[in-house]
């Protein structure tokens, strides 16, 4: 099972996701609602992949994943957000991985995975 960290502050989305990553059947799915707890959660368990949401309260995605990088983590980070202002090569220039917009279809997050993760 691949382990996902599922970091968003808006709770349906993240139940969403949740679902259908779940109803795939190979993914292990955890989710917090801040980066603060994205922070928390990865200073104790190794993750494969995180999905991370930029538009947060508090500590946004962007800050999120440099404090995760400054702690160590490693694994593939997609930016996964409703913000259309920048690109894939802005994202990807700030250290993740990849981006995938949140536009309710759900189908390019999973290839996205698919592609990350090698299966």
């Amino acid at each position: 099972m691949t382990k996902v960290l599922l970091v968003d502050d808006v709770y349906t989305a993240r139940s969403m996701i949740g679902r259908v990553l779940h109803h795939v059947g190979r993914y292990e799915v955890y989710s917090v609602n801040s980066g603060s707890d994205a922070l928390a959660f990865a200073d104790l368990n190794t993750m494969d992949v995180i999905i991370l949401d930029i538009s947060m309260a508090g500590m946004d995605g962007l800050a999120t994943l440099h404090t995760l990088r400054t702690h160590g983590v490693r694994c593939p980070v997609v930016a996964y957000t409703a913000r259309s202002e920048q690109d894939l090569g802005e994202f990807v220039s700030q250290g993740f991985s990849a981006y995938v917009p949140k536009n309710g279809n759900l189908s390019e997050l999973l290839a996205t995975l698919r592609d990350l993760i090698g299966r």
